[in-house]
């Protein structure tokens, strides 16, 4: 079934609309699973912030919450208002992985299936969309990285609806201080800049070929 000029023209505008989506998406989440999910990772970083609690301790606690992440399962260490915050971000962390999922399912497809003729395109919207996604994090690093304090106030305020300001004996503060969710951060973003940047010279290799 052959569509109009105009129609054709405004379907391939949809779906090079929706590569560049899923490009942009699936290089800002990618290491969202990496990092939620991966106890090793918390712990290096727990050293590294000063948390009181042995290692094993720490290990044992971080994965409980990660199969509360993935399961749902009720933490009785928490006292209700930190449960209740854990529950809002399982919440975030599972739309956040969903959309990643889907984005790179998006990307993947319109790789496979998008028209030879049209392949030239999709080397120049990876290079182009890569080198915006590593320009606009590595502005949004150094904003936060440089005041994060207030940024990961701000982040909060912005995202959790319920509460999310512990004392410091609390259990979520004694595991996860400030200083492990700089950490963190400074991990993500450090992620994305070198996963764009990459993909942004291995496509502009490609254009030039």
């Amino acid at each position: 079934m052959k569509f109009p000029v105009s129609k054709t023209l405004a379907i391939l505008a949809i779906v090079k609309g929706i590569f560049v989506m899923s490009m942009a998406l699936s290089l800002l989440l990618w290491s969202i699973p990496v990092l939620s999910f991966n106890s090793d990772i918390w712990n290096l970083f727990q050293k590294r912030s000063g948390v009181t609690l042995d290692v094993e301790t720490a290990k044992s606690y971080n994965e409980l919450i990660i199969e509360f992440f993935k399961s749902g399962l009720k933490l009785d260490f928490l006292d209700e208002a930190e449960f209740s915050h854990m529950k809002d971000v399982r919440n975030v962390i599972t739309v956040l992985n969903f959309v990643f999922a889907f984005s790179f399912l998006l990307l993947i497809t319109n790789f496979i299936y998008f028209p030879k003729s049209r392949k030239r395109f999709l080397i120049q919207a990876t290079r182009k969309t890569s080198l915006v996604v590593f320009g606009v994090t590595l502005v949004v690093s150094i904003v936060v990285l440089t005041n994060f304090y207030k940024s990961f106030f701000l982040f909060h305020e912005i995202i959790f609806i319920r509460n999310f300001i512990f004392p410091a004996e609390s259990i979520l503060k004694t595991l996860y201080p400030d200083e492990f969710f700089f950490g963190l951060s400074a991990v993500y973003l450090l992620s994305i800049l070198i996963v764009s940047g990459v993909v942004a010279v291995a496509s502009h290799r490609l254009k030039l070929k």
